[in-house]
């Protein structure tokens, strides 16, 4: 019945069994069942009894009324099939509830993969490994790799354990195992987060289907039972032993190719023994004949070897025991019993063997008693312990071995470490029989009309007792055997989502704090670099402002010095006469030029000089503010600066000569030129007067007029004319003083042309100087190529700071977005563990064991 009805349906006075589908009356009373007409079962939830009738199938002491089967009255059998329909509905709810948890688990299965993929989840790569220790056969195997390891690795083993995590994990089916063999290493260690996020993804879709083929198997009625193992072990003769008749083939060379699923007759439509032999490729459907081929049982022999052609052979048999004795007609439920073929046949068959596995309610694991558990064996009961608990191991040819006692202790060895609760329940798990000799004690089964074993025939104490602990499981204790296995695998399941949950749960709180404490300190920080990178930068501007101010300064007042002294310098040139008067000219006015470009190249070189130490001023304040190693390696070249071609002055000068360019009277050099001595700069000034008063009103009368003055000013004599004779005063004197004032001047000017050129050149420089602003535009020049190259290393310290701030403002956004996705995962894996823990709680709760189908 459907756990919707169920729900709906019962009060706390009854439970009406009447809405049951018919595939629930089948699991509860076999395939036989008449599904006709609504049959009710009341059941007394005070009292603990039904009242009414309830469904049994026509067996002896059971009579129909209406299509409502009843107990010929009596009591005690009435209690029991209450009870057993009771268990029936616990069953289903259990079943139900089972169905619940497992689409929960698969929904958080999906949860989780959606999560990784936008935040990949942590997973420990410190995984603790026990496969190693099941797949060894002895004790002494696993103390023999313990010394090898310990002796051949153990400068390894120490480096391994100093640098790694001393806590370590132990999932059960979240493991993920990339070891190439027993003493490597584990490679997930070398794989970064986005390849162990996609394994993880794969491991979450590997389980969901795992969890899909769990409830199709809970949902399922009937009961698959598996029978495997290594070649030869005997799994054919165990089946035929089971049937007490030769149906499966036998040989002692390997003859199961193909998987054989063993079906009562009844199941088929024509309810006649048969073969059903489904093609590669097919899928079978038992109403539509297109999907296999139908061949006689005797063909068996032949098709089990056609493991080319065919997937899997329905072999559909009668047993004509009573129901207390088949397995196969049980009266309870439908049991299908599946040859699989042996382990060690090649990889394809195992492979298919191991994934088959997962669609099977329970495992019988066939063991051949002379060769023990080998590689194959453990590996394939590893994997089944997964969800299976209790797996039924048969010690097959037991009666071939001489110290049986040596050869139990070594197989319960091996199981106890293999499957521990099938080794608690060893009893009924755990048989050491010989299959062949069941089928040799019971000749007449050879057939399905040979007779029943009517419990007068031969038997074997150890194969009763396993055939009734089989069928016990199965039918009896069938939560156990139906329920158990997915009950199992959810605990594991979710205990190992718990601890991965709480893993991921720490670490991001872990990560949450720390990205608070340190936004906490990056705060301080953040504003710490922006005062200092401010304070630093105005201190570089300041300076390079001050230097190139300085630079400014000195470069104009070097060029006004120059020109304003270039005009009494001696520039060393030679006057020759005036024949050679327009190569002096020239060569005055080139002296003058480089008087100038001398000092405005002195003036570029103390700004090389200033400029190097700014520069080393200002890598003193990079260094100081942000530290050794902070500013690029970079080297000042001063012969770089002022490398490239100027201007030349004289360009800008003209270069005719004119004979007035050879005039320029000037009173101190006509003293000079006389060698007369200028008292001081009061009469020099005076006198300088004049002087520029008598040339420019005519020497002559300026003679006559002023010469007596002069001389009396010259001599310090008031006047002459009272010592000499009268003559001299009117005839020689005049005379003389006229040859003076006339030859003097020429004189002068004769002697004073090429300083009269020279002041006359720097005059016109002036002018031009003056129109041009040349002292300021070369100064400009000068300081702003200080400005440029001073510029270079302030750039390094401001692209240092804002590198620095752009790492401080990244690393804050950084942080921030951590911060964010700590607290979105936090949130997520809180809810993620509180989730699991209440499944797990609830899975923990169902009570299997004290539900059975029968009592």
């Amino acid at each position: 019945m459907s756990g919707e009805k169920f729900e709906k349906d019962h009060n706390p006075a009854e439970l009406s069994l009447g809405e049951s589908d018919q595939d629930d009356n089948a699991t509860l009373f076999g395939s036989n069942g008449d599904p006709q007409g609504p049959a009710v079962a009341h059941f007394n939830i005070r009292e603990g009894t039904f009242d009414g009738q309830t469904l049994v199938n026509g067996e002896q002491g059971i009579r129909t009324e209406n299509n409502i089967s009843v107990l010929n009255g009596n009591s005690a059998q009435a209690t029991d099939l209450a009870r057993s329909q009771l268990s029936q509905l616990q069953y289903n709810e259990n079943r139900i509830s089972l169905d619940r948890s497992i689409n929960t688990a698969s929904n958080i299965l999906s949860n989780l993969q959606a999560e990784n993929s936008v935040r990949p989840i942590y997973y420990p790569t410190n995984i603790q490994d026990e496969t190693l220790d099941s797949k060894l056969n002895s004790k002494s195997s696993k103390l023999a790799l313990i010394r090898h390891n310990s002796v051949g690795n153990s400068q390894h083993l120490l480096t391994e354990q100093r640098g790694s995590s001393s806590e370590t994990y132990s999932f059960e089916l979240l493991k993920i195992n990339l070891k190439i063999g027993p003493s490597s290493e584990n490679l997930l260690q070398t794989l970064d987060k986005s390849a162990l996020s996609q394994l993880l993804n794969e491991k979450f879709s590997h389980i969901k289907r795992h969890l899909k083929s769990l409830g199709e198997r809970i949902d399922d009625t009937s009961s698959k039972v598996l029978v495997t193992g290594d070649l030869n072990s005997g799994k054919s003769a165990f089946c035929n032993a089971l049937l007490r008749r030769k149906v499966m083939p036998e040989d002692q060379q390997p003859c199961t190719n193909v998987f054989c699923e063993i079906v009562d007759a009844r199941d088929n439509n024509k309810g006649i023994e048969e073969v059903h032999a489904v093609p590669i490729g097919s899928v079978y459907l038992k109403n539509d004949e297109r999907t296999y081929k139908i061949f006689p049982l005797e063909e068996l022999e032949h098709l089990v070897y056609q493991s080319e052609h065919y997937s899997l052979l329905i072999v559909y048999v009668t047993d004509n025991r009573p129901v207390n004795q088949s397995l196969l007609k049980n009266g309870v439920i439908d049991i299908k019993l599946i040859d699989a073929p042996g382990l060690n046949l090649d990889s394809y068959h195992t492979t298919q063997v191991f994934s088959r596995q997962e669609e099977i309610d329970l495992v019988v694991f066939v063991v051949n008693a002379e060769n023990h558990f080998t590689l194959s064996g453990r590996e394939f009961i590893s994997s089944a312990t997964n969800d299976k608990n209790l797996i039924f191991i048969v010690v097959n040819k037991f009666d071939n071995i001489r110290d049986q006692n040596k050869c139990k202790r070594k197989i319960m060895d091996q199981v106890h470490s293999l499957s521990p609760e099938t080794y608690k329940n060893s009893s009924n798990f755990v048989h050491f029989v010989s299959s062949r000799e069941m089928i040799n004690q019971n000749p007449g089964g050879d057939g399905p009309d040979g007779n029943p074993d009517d419990g007068d025939g031969p038997h074997s104490p150890d194969f009763d007792h396993l055939e009734a602990s089989l069928r016990k499981f199965l039918v009896e204790k069938r939560s156990l055997s139906k329920l158990l296995p997915a009950k199992n695998y959810l605990v594991k399941l979710y205990s190992d989502l718990i601890e991965l949950s709480q893993i991921n749960e720490k670490l991001y709180n872990e990560s949450k704090i720390g990205a608070e404490n340190e936004l906490k300190e990056l705060g301080p920080q953040y504003d710490e670099i922006l005062q200092l990178s401010a304070k630093t930068n105005e201190k570089v501007s300041r300076l390079i402002e001050s230097v190139s101010s300085e630079v400014y300064t000195n470069s104009r007042d070097q060029i006004n010095r120059i020109i304003n002294e270039v005009d009494h310098l001696s520039l060393g040139i030679k006057f020759e006469g005036y024949s050679n008067i327009t190569e002096f000219a020239r060569q005055v006015q080139e002296g003058i030029i480089g008087k100038i470009l001398e000092v405005v190249s002195s003036a570029e070189e103390h700004a090389r000089n200033e400029t190097s130490s700014a520069i080393d001023e200002i890598k003193r304040l990079g260094v100081q503010a942000l530290g050794e190693g902070s500013l690029p390696n970079t080297r000042f070249i001063p012969s770089s600066m002022y490398s490239k071609k100027k201007d030349n002055l004289q360009r800008h000068i003209e270069n005719e000569v004119s004979l007035f360019d050879f005039v320029d009277p000037n009173f101190e050099s006509f003293c000079k030129i006389c060698g007369i001595t200028i008292p001081d700069s009061r009469t020099n000034l005076l006198i300088g007067l004049t002087a520029n008063k008598l040339w420019a009103g005519g020497l002559s009368s300026m003679a006559i007029l002023y010469g007596p003055q002069v001389i009396s000013t010259v001599t310090g004599i008031a006047s002459i004319s009272n010592y000499i004779p009268k003559f001299v005063v009117t005839k020689v004197v005049p005379g003389t003083l006229i040859g003076i004032a006339i030859g003097m001047p020429l004189y002068y000017l004769y002697k004073d042309a090429p300083y009269a050129y020279q002041r006359n050149v720097v005059k016109k420089i002036k002018r031009k100087i003056e129109s041009e602003d040349y002292q300021h535009l070369n100064s400009l020049r000068i300081s702003k190529e200080v400005r440029k190259v001073l510029n270079y290393p302030a750039k390094d310290i401001s692209n240092a700071f804002a590198t620095t701030i752009e790492k401080q403002s990244l690393r804050r956004s950084k942080i921030l977005s951590d911060l964010k996705t700590s607290e979105i995962s936090l949130s997520f894996y809180r809810e993620l563990t509180k989730q699991v823990k209440e499944q797990y709680q609830i899975v923990q709760s169902f009570d299997l064991e004290s539900v059975h189908t029968v009592n």
